[in-house]
């Protein structure tokens, strides 16, 4: 295994990153419509945790995937 313990694709990275943003997006318009405002908090601490999450999620798919592929002993 010399996989490293913390592997970056960014490929699957920014596929979860968008996906993210558009989660972020969704609940901003649905506060917007709820309760007609946003404040500055919310929105910078949306912008601080979407690409934290992303990353994370990022490396539970890597893992998953790593996890499926049959290791070569040789």
């Amino acid at each position: 295994m010399n996989s490293p313990l913390f592997e970056f694709v960014p490929a699957v990275f920014f596929k979860v990153l968008a996906a993210t943003l558009g989660v972020v997006l969704l609940g901003w318009a649905g506060a917007l419509w709820l309760f007609g405002e946003l404040s500055g908090v919310d929105i910078t601490g949306s912008l601080i945790c979407t690409p934290i999450f992303a990353y994370m999620v990022h490396l539970w798919i890597v893992y998953a995937r790593r996890d499926r592929e049959p290791e070569d002993e040789a």
